[in-house]
């Protein structure tokens, strides 16, 4: 029976045989290989057929070579700073997870423990800081907002309320977790995309809920001193 996973371990040792070395590139024109697998596959074409057609479109390894040489200076710079800029937004990219990496049995995708480890790395300073902000920043910041007449925004108080329900929300993520998991065979494909996006738009909020309430105790103490 075939097995897209097998096929592809087995396309990406040929290409690796025929000069391309780099696992970066390599996972780029895998991923170019597996949409297209899956567009056919969704018009109703069989995995088998649909996957020597795309591996057909990807052309020969020497053409590839070519082309990717013509552009291979430029293209280095660009993903040095993308990957630059990724990383001090927390993203995580191939090249962070280059050192972590370990294949699965036929697939090059990083592993679960992996991507959930350094998620939490990246996401524990942020939830550190928010919780520390929470226990001493913020009845201060009350206190002199109302007995200066300045009134916080209605997102802090949403933020309040999910935090009170923590738990709950934290059960229901994780439980969603098991069952993509144990159910999804697309979901390990986009696990590590899913996290960095995640990470960065929790770290990203927390910046802006911090910097908010600087400029709202500014405002309060400013009307307070009147």
């Amino acid at each position: 029976m075939f097995n897209l996973d097998s096929a592809i371990f087995e396309w990406r040792r040929a290409m690796s045989t025929d000069g391309f070395k780099g696992g970066a590139l390599l996972d780029e024109l895998e991923s170019h290989v597996r949409e297209d697998v899956d567009r056919q596959v969704q018009s109703g074409v069989g995995v088998e057929q649909a996957f020597d057609v795309a591996v057909s479109h990807m052309g020969r390894p020497g053409l590839l070579r070519e082309e990717f040489s013509k552009v291979g200076q430029t293209g280095h710079l660009f993903d040095r700073w993308k990957y630059f800029l990724q990383t001090l937004a927390s993203v995580q990219t191939p090249t962070l997870a280059t050192n972590m990496n370990t294949s699965y049995p036929h697939s090059n995708l990083e592993p679960r423990f992996a991507t959930y480890l350094k998620s939490v790395g990246f996401v524990l300073p942020a939830i550190t800081l928010w919780t520390i902000m929470v226990l001493f920043v913020v009845p201060k910041l009350r206190e002199v907002c109302n007995q200066a007449g300045v009134v916080l925004p209605k997102i802090y108080f949403l933020v309040f309320t999910l935090m009170q329900h923590g738990w709950l929300i934290a059960g229901v993520l994780v439980a969603t977790l098991i069952f993509l998991e144990w159910r999804s065979d697309r979901w390990p494909r986009y696990r590590r995309a899913a996290f960095g996006t995640g990470v960065f738009i929790m770290n990203a909020a927390v910046l802006l809920l911090i910097s908010s309430m600087a400029v709202y105790a500014v405002v309060a103490a400013a009307q307070y001193a009147k």
